[in-house]
C-alpha cells in the first residue's frame, strides 16, 4: 500500500524530539499489520528512553487503530481496530513508533483486539501501565496470580506500598495489586487524587509532599499490625536524570520509599520493584512494561531476564483483556492534543513529571 509522506515525531540523541517525514511505505509480514493509527498515548518513556540509549526512531510506545492490510500469517482482519505497544530498542525500525499516522503492530505479543465494552481512549492507555504493573508484580517481585495461571508468591493479605498512586502506572498498580488480593495497598499522592484512588482499591493515601510522609506510612503500617516488605516505586523520580539538585536526589522516590518498610525485617525478606535503574542500591530490581520473548532484554545495555517473564506478562494481560470490565475502572482524564508539535510539548510536560491522574492521547492526523 502506498501511504506517501508523513509525519512523525522523532526521538533523537540526549532527548532530542523533532518533527520527521516518513516516505517509506509499511509492509506488514508474516503475523503482522499494518495499522492505520487513531490516537496514541504519551508516557514519560517517550522522552527518558533516551537516557539509556533507546532512541534514533519514532517515538511512542501506545496505539490504537485499524487495519489496513494484514501479512499473510496475521491472526487479524482488514477493518478490525487493534491495540497494543510497540517493541522498543536503539534504532528500532521506523514502523513500530507509535506516535506516526501508520505503523506496523508485530506479531500478537503486545497486540490485542479491543474488546467490546472498551473505548479507544481507554484502550490506548492501558498496556504500558498494565504491562509495567503485571511484570512488576507477577515478575519481579515473584507474585502470583492463580486467576490467570501464574504461580508464584501468595499475595493475599500482604501489604504493599505503591508510590507514585496518581502516576499512569501507578494507579494500573492498585487495581492490579488488589486483584491479586494485596492487603492493605498503601499508596502516595497529591491530596487532591486521594479520593479517587481510594474508590479503586487503595487502603490509605498519603501526601507524598508531606515532611513526615515517612513517619506516617510507618504508623499506619503498624496500626495495622502486619509488616510492611513489600514496596513497588511507580515513578522513580528525583534519581538524577533530569538535573535535580542534591537535596532532590537524596530525597528520591526510591530511597523514602524504603525507609518505609518496617524496622527490623532481615534484608532478605524485602521485595523492592521500580520502573528506573536504581544504581546506587541494587535492593531495587527493574520492572518494565514491554518484554521481548528471550533470556535477554535491552535497557541501556543487554539486560538478562528469566525467559518465563515474557509469557508470563503476556499471560496476565490477555486475562486482563478478557476480564476488564469486572477488574478495572479508568480513573485518569484524557487529554487529547493534535498535531506533532504540540504532541512534542506535551511528552516534554509528561516527561518532567507534570501529569497527573491524566494521560495525553495525540490524535490523528499528526
Amino acid at each position: 500500500m502506498h501511504l506517501g509522506k508523513r509525519r512523525s515525531i522523532f526521538l533523537g540523541e540526549n532527548g532530542e524530539l523533532s518533527i520527521k517525514d516518513v516516505t517509506e511505505d509499511y509492509k506488514p509480514l508474516g503475523d503482522q499489520a499494518l495499522v492505520k493509527v487513531k490516537y496514541s498515548a504519551i508516557n514519560p518513556a517517550d522522552l527518558k528512553h533516551s537516557y539509556v540509549g533507546l532512541c534514533g526512531s519514532v517515538a511512542g510506545l501506545e496505539w490504537v487503530g485499524t487495519v489496513v492490510e494484514v501479512g499473510d500469517l496475521s491472526p487479524f482482519k482488514i477493518g478490525q481496530d487493534l491495540f497494543g505497544t510497540a517493541l522498543f530498542g536503539r534504532q528500532r525500525p521506523l514502523y513500530l513508533g507509535a506516535h506516526q499516522d501508520y505503523l506496523i503492530a508485530d506479531g500478537t505479543q503486545t497486540t490485542w483486539a479491543v474488546p467490546n465494552g472498551m473505548s479507544d481512549q481507554d484502550a490506548v492507555s492501558i498496556p504500558v501501565a498494565v504491562g509495567t504493573a503485571a511484570d512488576a508484580l507477577f515478575n519481579t517481585l515473584g507474585f502470583g496470580f492463580p486467576a490467570a495461571g501464574l504461580d508464584g508468591r501468595d499475595a493475599t493479605g500482604v501489604p504493599i506500598l505503591i508510590w507514585g498512586g496518581a502516576s499512569t502506572v501507578g494507579a494500573a498498580t492498585i487495581q492490579v495489586a488488589k486483584a491479586a488480593g494485596f492487603e492493605p495497598v498503601f499508596t502516595t499522592a497529591s491530596p487532591r487524587n486521594h479520593k479517587s484512588l481510594l474508590q479503586i482499591g487503595a487502603a490509605q493515601v498519603f501526601d507524598y509532599n508531606s515532611p513526615a510522609v515517612v513517619e506516617n506510612i510507618k504508623q499506619a503500617v503498624a496500626r495495622n499490625g502486619r509488616e510492611l516488605t513489600v514496596v513497588f516505586d511507580a515513578v522513580s523520580a528525583g534519581l538524577g536524570q533530569l538535573g535535580d539538585s542534591e537535596q532532590e536526589i537524596a530525597d528520591n522516590t526510591p530511597n523514602l520509599a524504603r525507609r518505609c518498610v518496617s524496622d527490623d525485617v532481615p534484608a532478605e525478606e524485602l521485595l523492592f520493584a521500580s520502573v528506573l535503574p536504581v544504581d546506587h542500591d541494587p535492593a531495587w530490581k527493574l520492572c518494565i512494561g514491554i518484554r521481548p520473548y528471550g533470556d535477554s532484554c535491552l535497557w541501556g545495555g543487554i539486560v538478562s531476564q528469566d525467559p518465563s517473564f515474557p509469557f508470563r506478562m503476556k499471560q496476565y494481560l490477555d486475562w486482563f483483556v478478557e476480564n476488564h470490565q469486572e477488574f478495572w475502572k479508568p480513573i485518569l482524564r484524557n487529554t487529547i492534543v493534535q498535531g506533532a508539535g504540540k504532541g512534542i510539548e506535551e511528552i516534554r510536560r509528561v516527561a518532567d513529571g507534570g501529569a497527573s491522574r491524566e494521560k495525553v492521547l495525540i490524535a490523528r492526523p499528526i
